[in-house]
């Protein structure tokens, strides 16, 4: 097993400190995969070699840890997904640190992610619909972002490279509605639009 070896040297006042990051050789393929499937793109080398040694800690983890499960020492096993580049630290920050308001009064629906598309405008947009919704109705419906996703394209929306909630909403009138989640779920990339399939 080749190992890459990276030096860090960091100056503190008089004091060098120098650590090593290393990286695997067997795990260049998984790792370029893992980028492709994910769609990882780094600012640059230092930032991918930064979350390509916090990628590998996780996958030693994960496989630890499914050996053990395999012994039966745990009831579930873990896989690869798109936090697997970041530390416990930043899933945390990033995933944990929602505080569900109580003045919200029924309003909001249960947290979504938006997973590695980049389609935060559909959940504004759905967002801010369900809320009227439940208003005018007493109703608490989850909306299909995915709707939005697939079907805003001719209103200048990019799916998941971006849209804008004004486009999204001009869809949903036009359209006489939105699906609700149930009816079509949320896939995390551009699907077969159910609106050329009906």
């Amino acid at each position: 097993m080749q190992i890459h070896v990276i030096l860090c040297t960091v100056l503190f006042g008089n004091t060098v400190s120098i650590s090593l990051k290393f990286t695997s050789f067997r795990l260049g393929n998984e790792w370029e995969l893992y980028k492709k499937s994910f769609n990882k793109i780094y600012a640059d080398n230092n930032e991918e070699i930064q979350r390509r040694v916090i990628w590998e800690d996780n996958v030693r983890f994960i496989e630890h840890h499914n050996m053990a499960a395999d012994r039966g020492e745990h009831t579930y096993w873990l896989g690869i997904n798109h936090f697997a580049d970041m530390s416990e630290k930043e899933v945390t920050q990033k995933m944990k640190g929602y505080k569900m308001s109580r003045d919200a009064k029924g309003y909001v629906t249960p947290v979504k992610d938006q997973g590695q598309c980049g389609s935060c405008w559909s959940f504004s947009s759905t967002g801010a619909l369900e809320g009227q919704h439940f208003r005018k109705t007493g109703q608490l419906v989850s909306l299909s972002e995915q709707n939005l996703v697939d079907c805003t394209f001719k209103y200048g929306n990019a799916g998941c490279n971006g849209g804008f909630v004004f486009r999204a909403y001009q869809y949903v009138k036009d359209n006489n509605g939105i699906d609700t989640e149930s009816s079509y779920p949320y896939e995390a990339k551009v699907g077969i639009p159910i609106c050329q399939r009906q």
